[in-house]
């Protein structure tokens, strides 16, 4: 009788250490998903979706569509010369000038509709988020647009023309944007708050960034 009484009381013991050991980890990783979720709030202004051992436990859930995190003031200017030409000749009176300059606002960052995910390893609570790149948000020119133009007596400058430059002169500005550092800034700066934010918790986090235009947040 004694005997089977000790080989109870030891399960007894065994099953609640066992139930204690389930019931830490769980809260510890519920304490990692909170991090995890106030840091993306802090930085991003976005809830994750995000995993644990292949199952949902968050949802991504964001207040506003897009996030500006850098931002630039550029001078664009562009011009144009033209001249009539006879057998490699410029024709006399026939040479006109256009130019034209703005200053343009221009704003790199975040798409919060597309799917921004974290994994959370259980046991390391090692952190692995996917997130799509930084683009350019908006090109807006500010202030005055700054217009020249000479034209001579057998070549006028048109409103065509004068309508065409200025488009040209927004494409310019995009242009510009996209081959300048910003996308790649406001990744640096997301990275940077992140990973200060959930490393002074203790828990190291990798970031992945994709090109995640045609993908879809899972349910």
């Amino acid at each position: 009788m004694k005997h089977y009484v000790g080989i109870c009381l030891i399960l007894a013991t065994l099953a609640a250490i066992a139930f204690f050991a389930v019931r830490s980890c769980t809260s510890a990783v519920d304490q990692t998903v909170d991090h995890v979720r106030d840091a993306f709030t802090q930085v991003l202004r976005l809830q994750p979706q995000v995993t644990v051992n292949q199952r949902v436990v968050l949802t991504q859930t964001a207040p506003i569509a897009e996030l500006a995190v850098v931002t630039k003031e550029e001078l664009i200017s562009i011009g144009v010369d033209e001249h009539y030409e006879v057998m490699s000749l410029e024709v006399p009176l026939t040479e006109k000038t256009i130019s034209v300059e703005a200053v343009y606002r221009l704003k790199a960052g975040f798409d919060l509709h597309q799917p921004f995910t974290v994994e959370i390893d259980p046991t390391t609570h090692r952190i692995e988020a996917t997130m799509p790149h930084a683009k350019i948000l908006s090109v807006e020119p500010i202030g005055d647009l700054t217009y020249h133009g000479d034209d001579s007596l057998l070549n006028r400058i048109t409103d065509d023309e004068r309508s065409k430059i200025i488009t040209s002169l927004n494409a310019a500005a995009r242009d510009a944007a996209e081959k300048s550092s910003l996308k790649s800034d406001a990744e640096v700066q997301v990275t940077q708050r992140l990973q200060e934010l959930i490393q002074h918790n203790g828990q190291p986090m990798n970031i992945e960034w994709t090109n995640t235009q045609n993908l879809l947040i899972s349910p």
